[in-house]
């Protein structure tokens, strides 16, 4: 993925509530590459090339949902937002019109969630959930709603974040749900009780809509052990999803599954690539924009595979995912994180385990 120096081009259109076809005519003023995102940096189209003189028109589409919960406060949504960024010149236009699409809702915390990003902006240093991405490998026929965010646990979406899109859920509407991250800090919320309750009553929600409930298993951390396997902090969450999965009849996505397989052959070395690093910080927990499409690849590859329920839609030609294997002597280099977590079991996880990044969402859109 190419970095950009720019702040993104905008285009608003005011509309109300709905799924629309945003139609965008791109034309260079000079030889670019440019990305197209759409509501809360949604990714659309990414690092496209054109020539000067060159003109392109790319169509796709975009849920307009009139409110989400992001913080501590539900934020309006007053219509379909554009923003193209490059590092050339170029000018845009977008039409808009109603469409009559399934909307695919998505629930989960930080790794699912549409993240802002700064300028100049740099891949490996933005935080990105895998929901955010997805719409990039949809080939047509349905719209992205993400009311994902950062912080959430399963008890605290139900309480807030489900309630700006319980009204609007329909027949023929889809419904993903991601938790763990969260729910493993209360213990409450763990795997064999909370967490699995919850999971049923989002299930049943959806299917009482007449929607298509789909469960996937949370990622996992990228904590390496001395061994090179991950540290197992999440597997029991993953069960639990598992087994909601099958008391519902529901399809199930092993992301944790998916997560660890390949993060394990990258190594404790280039697992950083996906995961958000901006100088000598690190984040084990949260991808960057390289890793959040990593696992929407995954996410999409495996509905595919299944035949699942979103398979229709999905772009094949899309998928390609590219097996990152460690050098012969890479070892980990989070002792300090290794010994922090020792201790910690499936269900006692202190706060801090966490970067807490729910403030990114406060008043930022980019």
């Amino acid at each position: 993925m190419n970095s950009y120096t720019a702040e993104p081009l905008e285009i608003n259109a005011s509309v109300p509530n709905g799924s629309y076809e945003v139609t965008v005519s791109i034309k260079a003023h000079s030889d670019t590459v440019f990305n197209i995102y759409a509501q809360s940096r949604s990714f659309f189209v990414r690092d496209c090339r054109i020539s000067s003189g060159e003109e392109k028109e790319f169509k796709f589409l975009v849920n307009v949902c009139d409110r989400h919960f992001y913080g501590d406060k539900y934020r309006s949504v007053p219509g379909v937002k554009i923003q193209i960024v490059c590092d050339g010149d170029l000018t845009a236009t977008a039409a808009v019109s109603p469409a009559e699409v399934p909307v695919l809702y998505i629930c989960g915390d930080s790794t699912v969630t549409d993240q802002p990003a700064e300028y100049p902006y740099v891949p490996s240093e933005t935080f990105c959930g895998w929901g955010q991405a997805f719409p990039q490998l949809v080939k047509g026929g349905l719209s992205v709603s993400n009311h994902a965010q950062s912080g959430s646990c399963t008890a605290e979406f139900m309480e807030t974040n489900l309630t700006a899109f319980s009204d609007k859920i329909k027949p023929g509407d889809f419904m993903v749900i991601e938790f763990g991250h969260n729910d493993q800090k209360k213990p409450e919320l763990a795997a064999e009780s909370g967490y699995s309750r919850n999971l049923d009553a989002l299930v049943k929600l959806a299917k009482d809509k007449g929607a298509v409930p789909i469960i996937c298993s949370p990622i996992n951390r990228i904590i390496f052990e001395p061994d090179g396997h991950l540290k197992n902090l999440l597997g029991g969450y993953r069960d639990a999803a598992k087994a909601a999965a099958e008391r519902g009849g529901v399809t199930f996505i092993d992301l944790w599954g998916a997560t660890t397989d390949y993060m394990e052959k990258a190594g404790p070395v280039k697992a950083w690539q996906f995961f958000r690093c901006k100088g000598a910080e690190r984040d084990y927990t949260h991808t960057n924009d390289i890793g959040g499409t990593l696992i929407a690849k995954m996410f999409a590859r495996k509905m595919l595979d299944q035949n699942g329920p979103l398979a229709q839609y999905i772009d094949e030609t899309r998928l390609e995912i590219e097996q990152i294997r460690a050098d012969p002597g890479d070892t980990a280099d989070n002792s300090d994180v290794i010994a922090h977590s020792r201790s910690i079991g499936l269900v006692n996880v202190p706060s801090d385990l966490d970067a807490d990044i729910t403030a990114l969402q406060i008043g930022k859109s980019s």
